[in-house]
C-alpha cells in the first residue's frame, strides 16, 4: 500500500495543514464540470505591504469535481520573517526582503512543520535467522539489529571539514552520513589447497534490512596466499549507470572493487544439481579466492562510504590444507590378536607423506581393548611417519571378544611459521571384531566351615562365547592337610588335585562340579580351567576354620606368562580369630624353576614389624618371581604366627617359551579376465604376501604359461629374467614382515586353446613358499567386419529328445575338442540380422546405502529383436571390498545360480531368449568400506558375440 499526500487549507485562518491517505481513501475520479477549465494554471499572486505579503495560491475544489477552485477564488499562505520577525531569540534569522534567509528557518529549531496526521510506518520484524546473512523468508534480507548498534546511529559524519569541526549545534551539522556496519561469512574456515572459497557480504542498515547498491572493496593481505578468482557483478545494465551504482570487478589478485546486489542472484556449478547452488538476495554480494598452496589468506571488506567506522569493515580468514587421508578398513580377528590400525596422511595430491601430522585414535569399548605402549589407555595419538603411515596397534583384553569402534581423527599441528592453529581436518571410524570360545568359571563354598567337618564346593564352568571350547580341563588344586571325601563320577582324584576332563564345551552351555572336602585349617581351593587356543579361566574357594586364626591368600596378577616375565604374587595374610597374633611372618619358597629376581634365591622371607596382627587385620605384601623355564610353575607360601599358628597356601602359574619365528607367506595370482580371443593381450597379476612376523630375503618367483601365449611385458620393479621359455623370473631382495610385492605380466594370445593356464611360485631363503595357479580360455578369432570383444559362451552340449516307448538314440559325443569352433553356424550374419538389438539395464534400488547395508540392483535383459537368440551371458567383475548376497530370479530360479572365476562374477547362462522377452533379476550386494564404485554389467550372447556393457555408480557411506 503505497501512502500518498494531500493538502488541506482552513479557509478561515489561511493556515495549511498536511495529511497522508491512501490508495483505499482517495476520492474517485470524477468528470470535470462545465465550471473547469481543461487546462489547470497556478497563479501565484506576490504582494508586498510594508514588508512582505502574504503568498496567495489557488484553493482547493471542496466539491471535489476539480483539483482547485476557479479564480478568483485563493488561499494565503503566511511565510515567516514576513513581517521583519525571527523566531530565534539570538537574532542569527535576518530577514533579507520576502524570503530572505528562508532556508536557515527551516533549518534551525525555531520552526518546525505541523504533526503528520498518521503515526511513523511500524519497525521492521525481527530476523529470524540471526546467525544469516539473509533469512530467505521475505522481499528483503533481514538481519539483526543489535550488531549494528551504538553510538554510531545517530552521530554525524565520520569526517568534518572547515568550519564543521569547530561547531558544536547540531543544525549547523551536515546531515548525518550513511548508517550501518558491514557483515561477512564465514569469518574462518579451513579449505584444501586448489579450491574456491565462496565470501558473501552486505552492509546492514539502521531499520534492520541490508542496503543494495552499495560498493564495497575486498583486500587481501600482504602476507596471505592465494589470489582473487572473481567478484560479484550483479549484471549491470543501464538502470544500473542511471541510478550512479558502481561496477563491479577485480582490480588484481589482492584488490576488488564490488557492489551489493539490487536483485536476487543464484550461483550454481553448472550442473542440474540444485543441491550445490548458493543463492543470494538483494543487498548481498559475494567473492572467491582459490590457493594453490598452503597458508592463511586475511580477506578484508571495506564499505567505503559508510560514516561508521568502527563497523565498516570485516575480516575473514581461510586456513589452506593440502592433505588427503585414508582411514583403516574393518577388520575380523581370532579372540587375542593384536589388530594393527594405519592411517595414511599424505600431501601434494597423494604424492608426499604429511609427516609430523597426527592420528587420534580412540577406542569406545575400552573394556575389550586398549592400545600398545599407553599403559592400558583407550586413546592414543600418532604421529605421521615418513612413509604418510600413521600406526597403532590395539591389544585386546585378556578372556574378552566383541566389536570394538574406534574413532579417529586426522589433525593438523599448528606452528609459528604458518601461523595457523591446530586443525582437526578429517574424522572417520574403524570396527575390530574378535571372535573365538571363552572360558568362565566360577568357585564356592562356605565362608566358614567347623574343624574338620565335611563341607561341599562346588565350581561352575562356562563357554558364553560363539565357537566350541576344545580341550576344557578343569583342575582344583588341594592344599596340604586338606581331605578329599567325595567327587564327581568323572573326577580324577590325586593327592595334591582334582582333575576334570570335559573336552568339548559347546557355546553359551555351562556344567557344574562338586567336592566333598574336610580340612583343620583355613583351606584356599584355587580351581584353574583350560583349554585349547590358549582358553584359561580360574577362581578360588576360600574357607576359613573356625578354631584356627591365621589365613593366607595368594594370587598372581595373571595365570599365563613367557620364560623371564616378572610374575608377582599378591599375598593377603589375615587374622580370623578374636586375639591379636604376635610374630607374624611369611615365607616364599618358588620350585627349582622359581628364582627371586633381586636375590636369585628360590626362598624369600618377610617379617610383620609394625605390630601384633589385630582381630579381622589384613596384613598384604607382594612377591615376584622369574621363570626360568617352560610348564606349570608354583611358588608356596607359608603364614606363621606365635602359639602355632600356620596357614599354607600354593599358587601356580603357566609359563610359556617364546614363539619363535617363522617364515610365512602367501601366494595368489589372477588374470583381469578368463576369457579372451586370438590376437588379444590379457595382464596377469601374482601377490606374494609376508605373513610372517620376520622378513624375507631372496624370494624367487616364477610366473610360468603354456605356449599359446606370448609374454609382451613384464614388471621391472625387481630383477627379472625372460630369457627362459614359457618361464618369468623375479627376485625380490627383501619382503618385510606384512609387506606385499605385486608382479605382473602382459600374454598376447596366438593360438586358440580352451584352457590355458598359469602357475605363480614363491620361495625365500627362509624356507617359506607358496604356489597358485590361474586359467584363462582362448577363442578363435571372429569372422571380418565382426569384432570380438569377450568371447561368447556355447550353449551345453544337450542329449537329443526320443520318443517315448521308441528306440533310443545315439548319445552325444563326450569328448568336447579343447579348440572351440568358430561361430559361423550358430550366428547370424550382418545381412540377414533383423533390426533391434539386446538390451541391459541395471537400477540401483537403495539410496545412500551405508557399510555392511544390502544394496539392492534391479537387472533387466531383454532381446529386442525379431529373432531368437542364444547362449546369453552377463557377468561382472567385483569391485574390491564388495561381496555378493544373494542373486533371485522368480520365473526361473534355476537361472539364479552364479559362478566365480577369479574376481568375475557370471550368471547362470539363458539358453535362449524369444524376441522382445525380457528376464529380470534382483543382485544384493555388501560393502565392508565406505566408497564409491561403479558396478559394470557385460552381456554376450549368440547374436551379439562382440557384447553389450551399461554400468551403475554406487556410494556407500561410513
Amino acid at each position: 500500500m503505497f501512502l500518498r499526500t494531500k493538502s488541506f487549507f482552513n479557509s478561515a485562518d489561511g493556515t495549511m495543514s498536511l495529511h497522508a491517505i491512501t490508495d483505499d481513501q482517495r476520492p474517485r475520479r470524477r468528470e470535470p464540470s462545465r465550471r473547469c477549465a481543461w487546462l489547470v494554471v497556478l497563479v501565484a499572486f506576490i504582494s508586498f505591504s510594508g514588508g512582505c505579503s502574504r503568498l496567495r495560491l489557488p484553493a482547493i475544489d471542496p466539491t471535489g469535481s476539480c483539483l482547485f477552485s476557479p479564480l478568483p477564488t485563493t488561499t494565503g499562505l503566511a511565510l515567516p520573517c514576513t513581517n521583519g520577525q525571527c523566531s530565534l531569540t539570538d537574532g542569527s534569522c535576518q530577514c533579507l526582503g520576502c524570503l530572505g534567509n528562508l532556508g536557515s528557518c527551516l533549518r534551525c529549531p525555531g520552526f518546525s512543520f505541523p504533526t503528520s496526521a498518521f503515526p511513523e510506518p511500524a519497525d521492521p520484524p525481527a530476523c529470524l535467522d540471526p546467525q544469516a546473512i539473509g533469512s530467505g523468508l521475505s522481499n528483503e534480507p533481514c538481519v539483526p539489529g543489535p550488531g549494528c548498534g551504538g553510538d554510531c546511529l545517530t552521530g554525524p559524519p565520520a569526517v568534518l571539514y572547515g568550519t564543521e569541526i569547530g561547531e558544536t549545534r547540531p543544525c549547523k551539522l551536515p546531515k548525518r552520513g550513511k548508517r550501518g556496519c558491514i557483515l561477512m561469512t564465514p569469518q574462518k574456515i579451513v579449505a584444501p589447497v586448489g579450491g574456491e572459497v565462496m565470501i558473501l557480504s552486505g552492509i546492514c542498515g539502521t531499520d534492520g534490512y541490508l542496503q543494495v547498491g552499495e560498493p564495497l572493496e575486498w583486500m587481501l593481505s600482504r602476507d596471505s596466499v592465494g589470489n582473487f578468482i572473481e567478484v560479484g557483478d550483479d549484471a549491470p545494465g543501464v538502470l544500473h549507470h542511471l541510478a550512479g551504482i558502481r561496477q563491479a570487478g577485480k582490480q588484481d589478485g589482492a584488490f576488488a572493487r564490488g557492489v551489493t546486489s539490487t536483485k536476487p542472484v543464484l550461483i550454481t556449478r553448472g550442473n542440474t544439481n540444485a543441491a550445490d547452488d548458493v543463492k543470494l538476495e538483494k543487498g548481498q554480494t559475494w567473492l572467491t579466492i582459490s590457493s594453490p598452496s598452503e597458508g592463511t589468506s586475511h580477506v578484508t571488506v571495506l564499505a567505503p562510504e559508510s560514516e561508521c567506522w568502527d563497523q565498516r569493515k570485516a575480516n575473514a580468514t581461510i586456513y589452506w590444507v593440502d592433505a588427503r587421508w585414508q582411514f583403516p578398513g574393518p577388520q575380523r580377528l581370532i579372540a587375542g590378536t593384536p589388530a594393527e590400525l594405519n592411517t595414511r596422511v599424505t600431501r601434494a595430491e597423494g604424492s608426499l607423506p604429511a609427516r609430523g601430522w597426527k592420528v587420534h585414535y580412540e577406542i569406545m569399548n575400552p573394556e575389550l581393548a586398549s592400545f600398545a605402549g599407553t599403559g592400558g589407555s583407550s586413546i592414543v595419538e600418532v604421529n605421521v611417519d615418513d612413509s604418510g603411515n600413521a600406526v597403532a596397534t590395539l591389544e585386546p583384553k585378556p578372556g574378552t571378544s566383541g566389536n570394538a569402534v574406534v574413532n579417529i581423527r586426522v589433525v593438523r599441528p599448528g606452528g609459528t611459521s604458518d601461523n595457523m592453529p591446530d586443525l582437526t581436518l578429517g574424522t572417520g571410524q574403524s570396527f575390530v571384531t574378535w571372535s573365538s570360545p571363552q572360558l568362565t568359571l566360577r568357585a564356592g563354598g562356605p565362608e566358614v566351615a567347623s574343624y574338620d567337618v565335611p563341607f561341599d564346593v562346588f565350581a561352575n564352568v562356562a563357554n558364553p562365547g560363539d565357537q566350541d571350547a576344545n580341550g576344557v580341563e578343569i583342575r582344583a588344586s588341594i592344599p596340604e592337610g586338606v581331605k578329599v571325601l567325595g567327587s564327581d563320577a568323572f573326577a580324577k582324584v590325586y593327592p595334591n588335585a582334582v582333575v576334570w576332563e570335559i573336552g568339548t564345551i559347546p557355546p553359551q552351555q555351562q556344567l557344574d562340579l562338586s567336592l566333598k572336602l574336610s580340612s583343620a585349617s583355613p583351606v584356599s581351593i584355587a580351581f584353574e580351567a583350560r583349554g585349547d587356543a590358549g582358553l584359561a579361566a580360574n577362581d578360588a574357594v576360600r574357607v576359613d576354620i573356625f578354631r584356627p586364626a591365621l589365613a593366607i591368600r595368594v594370587a598372581p596378577e595373571k595365570q599365563r606368562y613367557q620364560t623371564g616375565d616378572r610374575v608377582a604374587f599378591d599375598i593377603e595374610v589375615e587374622n580370623t580369630g578374636d586375639r591379636p597374633l604376635r610374630d607374624v611372618s611369611l615365607a616364599a619358597n618358588g620350585d627349582e624353576n622359581m628364582m627371586h629376581p633381586d636375590t636369585g634365591s628360590r626362598v624369600i622371607g618377610n617379617d610383620k614389624t609394625d605390630g601384633p596382627l589385630q582381630p579381622g587385620e589384613v596384613w598384604k605384601s607382594q612377591v615376584s618371581f622369574v621363570p626360568t623355564d617352560s610348564g606349570l610353575r608354583c611358588v608356596n607360601f607359608a603364614a606363621t604366627a606365635a602359639g602355632g599358628q600356620q596357614a599354607p597356601a600354593q599358587s601356580c602359574v603357566t609359563v610359556i617359551n617364546p614363539p619363535p619365528p617363522t617364515p610365512a607367506m602367501s601366494v595368489t595370482v589372477s588374470p583381469e579376465r578368463d576369457r579372451m580371443v586370438v590376437g588379444d593381450s590379457v595382464l596377469v597379476r601374482g601377490r606374494v604376501e609376508n605373513t610372517g612376523s620376520i622378513p624375507l630375503k631372496n624370494v624367487r618367483v616364477t610366473m610360468s604359461y603354456d605356449p599359446q601365449l606370448i609374454p609382451e611385458q613384464a614388471t621391472v620393479d625387481f630383477p627379472r629374467d625372460l630369457d627362459t621359455p614359457y618361464l618369468i623370473a623375479w627376485t625380490i631382495p627383501e619382503l618385510p614382515a606384512g609387506e606385499t610385492a605385486v608382479l605382473e605380466g602382459q600374454f598376447k594370445a596366438q593360438t586358440a586353446v580352451q584352457r590355458s593356464q598359469f602357475i605363480f611360485t614363491a620361495q625365500s631363503d627362509e624356507g617359506a613358499r607358496g604356489n597358485d595357479n590361474t586359467f584363462v580360455q582362448v577363442f578363435p578369432s571372429n569372422a571380418p567386419n565382426r569384432p570380438l570383444t569377450a568371447p561368447p559362451v556355447l550353449p551345453p552340449v544337450l542329449t537329443p529328445p526320443t520318443i517315448p516307448g521308441g528306440p533310443g538314440t545315439t548319445p552325444a559325443p563326450t569328448n568336447v575338442p579343447s579348440t572351440p569352433s568358430p561361430f559361423g553356424d550358430g550366428t547370424n550374419s550382418n545381412n540377414s540380422r533383423s533390426q533391434g538389438t539386446m538390451r541391459l539395464d541395471v537400477l540401483q534400488r537403495d539410496i545412500s546405502p551405508r557399510v555392511g547395508d544390502a544394496i539392492g540392483y534391479s537387472i533387466a535383459i531383454t532381446n529386442d529383436t525379431n529373432q531368437l537368440d542364444n547362449a546369453v551371458q552377463i557377468s561382472f567383475d567385483l569391485p574390491s571390498g564388495v561381496a555378493v548376497q544373494r542373486l533371485t530370479q522368480t520365473t526361473s530360479p534355476e537361472l539364479g545360480r552364479i559362478s566365480r572365476a577369479g574376481n568375475t562374477i557370471s550368471f547362470e547362462e539363458i539358453r535362449s531368449l524369444k524376441p522382445g522377452e525380457t528376464i529380470d533379476y534382483e543382485l544384493v550386494l555388501t560393502s565392508n568400506q565406505p566408497q564409491t564404485f561403479n558396478l559394470v554389467l557385460e552381456a554376450y550372447s549368440r547374436n551379439f558375440p562382440g557384447g553389450i556393457a551399461t554400468s551403475q555408480r554406487t556410494e556407500v557411506t561410513p
